[in-house]
């Protein structure tokens, strides 16, 4: 019988290939940041190699992967199956905490490096492009000039793949789509051979499986909660429910942004609900 390959969209799966393999994930990068010959990443040190107890069951947890690279930037890789509406803040958000993480006690600003935050989106996310990369750095509106290196933000959308593969990026982007073992052993790239290997290895894990359902059903779960109290919210006009409706999330752990999706309540109105 077959192996039923686990799904490489699944956090869960994903940091088991890429934040184990070094190797696989330095080809991935320089795919994707598309340096110069002579700058090209050689090497990273893993910063959130472990996957923590009862994590992988957590519906709360990201299950990213986070690294500093030789030429000491920051990256994290982070893979979303479904847009959860909030998104274009959450990257901001997530951008804003690997580059402030930086600054330790006693640290000057000039000491601050690129923080690089690479996005794998299994839906479209920009609605007027075709092409499923979309690279994003601060210009100047006028001269449109970068005016920071330090901000970069990188999304891959896996829908808009093209039907064929014409360079490395391309051959990942259909890794993640899901190509069949025939697809990538043409694709005569050793990294992903590699990574396909490690999926089919962990699909055979029966440990690795079990915990890949249970993180698959927490996803689940969260995005039907969330689709619910959305509904739930919109339907109910009056502001005593809304509030009502929002104490329940805060009590169930949804950021206050998310809530103010839901509810239209205001920041500062959930902040005060919060803090009564």
């Amino acid at each position: 019988m077959e192996l039923e390959l686990l799904d490489i969209k699944n956090d869960y799966v994903f940091k088991r290939i890429f934040g184990e393999k070094e190797d696989i994930l330095i080809h991935f990068l320089n795919s994707v940041l598309n340096y110069p010959e002579n700058e090209k990443i050689i090497s990273l040190t893993y910063l959130n190699t472990e996957i923590n107890k009862d994590q992988e069951d957590d519906k709360e947890t990201r299950l990213d992967v986070l690294a500093k690279l030789n030429n000491e930037s920051f990256v994290n890789i982070e893979i979303q199956v479904q847009n959860t509406y909030e998104y274009e803040k959450r990257c901001l958000y997530y951008w804003a905490k690997l580059y402030e993480q930086q600054l330790t006690s006693g640290k000057k600003y000039k000491t601050l490096k690129p923080a690089i935050c690479i996005h794998i989106l299994n839906f479209n996310f920009f609605k007027d492009k075709d092409y499923f990369m979309t690279k994003i750095k601060p210009l100047d509106t006028e001269t449109r000039k970068v005016f920071s290196h330090d901000f970069q933000l990188y999304f891959l959308e896996v829908p808009k793949i093209p039907d064929q593969y014409y360079n490395e990026l391309d051959k990942w982007m259909h890794f993640f789509k899901g190509a069949s073992k025939e697809t990538v052993m043409a694709m005569q790239t050793p990294e992903i051979e590699k990574a396909f290997n490690t999926l089919e290895y962990i699909s055979q894990d029966p440990i690795a499986r079990a915990k890949y359902e249970a993180r698959r059903k927490y996803e689940l779960d969260y995005n039907t909660d969330m689709d619910g109290a959305r509904e739930e919210g919109f339907a109910k006009g009056k502001n005593e429910q809304k509030f009502e409706i929002a104490k329940n999330l805060l009590i169930n752990n949804f950021s206050i942004e998310m809530i103010s999706k839901i509810t239209d309540l205001t920041i500062s109105e959930i902040e005060k609900l919060k803090n009564t």
